[in-house]
């Protein structure tokens, strides 16, 4: 592994000028308005789809389910320039209603900051913060404004008093104070051995709660800094794109599957983000043979059901409105792969089970990291030998509750 100075950094991804990119596009959020994908939108079945089949029981679904319920936080994140609807509403009930706690009341005297003169003792302590609010991987970088969204979108343009009513809007325009000029990046890994229980609800129960700790370590976090008597916006998936920023922050590489791939955990985890006025050291971007390993495995376009993931070469151009023109990269098809989430009526996360850099971070699999950084020319033989142990193979769902045994 290397580390890259941004100028290099620069070089090897952005080619053309970047335009930011408005959030309604995302291709989450296109079928709330979009008419090409909104039919997609009633067929995409996440309550229901119980059956009697292993991994999609409704013990398999009641997991998958409690675990995104600390997702449910980012309703009520009040920091982002335009804030939820249900957040605002709520909080405006909570003040006019004389409602007092001490996490609702508390703030810092007013004019007291921390010293923050020593940015490197104030890095390490938020490292710490983070780490033990829930983070598994904590980098930083300096905030580039091309990643922050030209305009945000969160689905709701209106919410009655009684939080009865909910009126879809369109994206708001949002401007992120100068001020602000540092980025806390955030990963949370999704647990290795359910993940190779994809597609089933099983596997998507690690997904949600790798939402679940990034909404509520993001709070943590974002809390925390502000009763430090800094400025502090908890971003999570909203206000900018998460990928580029965790690549500038050195947190990893972007693969083929449009992910972001990591040394540690590969693409099996969640990125989230606190962006803060608060000075802070920040890490380089790294290369670690990500791009010239994609470039010969492939394994993760021919696994996608979908085949919504690039064949061939990287490049600037986009696939559809979903995609940020301009970076080189392997652009996925959003289209393609949310309208097939909507047929199954399952989730997916192929790319993520079968992708040779998604293994336990344990001493032998860092050793063959090792080697496919520093014996680049090996790549096809290491992609052998992962289909030869049999690895990103499905995993059958029977008797998974009797024999599992959750990470601690």
């Amino acid at each position: 592994m290397r580390k890259l100075t941004l100028d290099e950094w620069e070089n090897k991804y952005i080619l053309d000028s970047i335009e930011k990119f408005d959030e309604k596009y995302t291709g989450f959020n296109r079928p709330g308005w979009d008419p090409d994908l909104k039919s997609a939108l009633k067929d995409w079945s996440f309550v229901g789809n119980i059956k009697d089949k292993p991994g999609y029981t409704q013990l398999d679904q009641a997991l998958r389910w409690a675990s995104r319920w600390g997702e449910m936080i980012h309703q009520f994140n009040i920091s982002k320039p335009n804030p939820p609807s249900l957040a605002t509403t709520v909080m405006k009930t909570i003040r006019e209603s004389n409602v007092t706690s001490m996490s609702l009341s508390y703030s810092p005297p007013e004019g007291v900051k921390i010293d923050a003169n020593d940015t490197k003792r104030i890095t390490n302590y938020l490292k710490k913060a983070a780490t033990y609010f829930g983070a598994d991987l904590v980098n930083f970088c300096k905030l580039d404004r091309r990643w922050t969204y030209s305009r945000t979108y969160d689905g709701v343009s209106a919410v009655d008093a009684s939080c009865s009513k909910i009126v879809k809007g369109e994206s708001q325009p949002h401007e992120v104070p100068d001020k602000i000029q540092y980025a806390i990046v955030l990963g949370f890994e999704e647990e290795y051995d359910m993940i190779k229980y994809f597609p089933s609800y099983i596997a998507d129960a690690a997904t949600s709660r790798g939402y679940s700790n990034m909404a509520i370590t993001n709070a943590y976090l974002t809390a925390f800094i502000q009763y430090l008597g800094y400025k502090a916006i908890n971003a999570t998936n909203d206000v900018a794109l998460s990928i580029p920023m965790a690549m500038q922050a050195g947190m990893g590489d972007i693969g083929r599957n449009g992910l972001l791939i990591t040394p540690n955990f590969g693409p099996r985890l969640r990125l989230s983000k606190v962006i803060t006025d608060l000075p802070l050291e920040v890490n380089s971007p790294i290369d670690f043979g990500v791009t010239e390993f994609c470039n010969t495995c492939g394994k993760c376009a021919e696994m996608c059901p979908s085949q919504a993931i690039t064949y061939g070469e990287r490049t600037t151009k986009p696939r559809n409105v979903s995609n940020v023109a301009g970076e080189l990269k392997w652009p996925v098809d959003a289209e393609k792969c949310r309208k097939y989430w909507a047929r199954s009526s399952k989730p997916c996360t192929a790319c993520i089970a079968c992708c040779p850099y998604n293994k336990p971070d344990t001493f032998f699999h860092r050793t063959v990291r090792w080697f496919s950084d520093n014996f680049r020319w090996a790549d096809s033989f290491y992609v052998k030998m992962d289909n030869l142990f049999g690895y990103g193979k499905s995993k059958n769902a029977d008797n998974f509750w009797d024999k599992w045994q959750p990470e601690r």
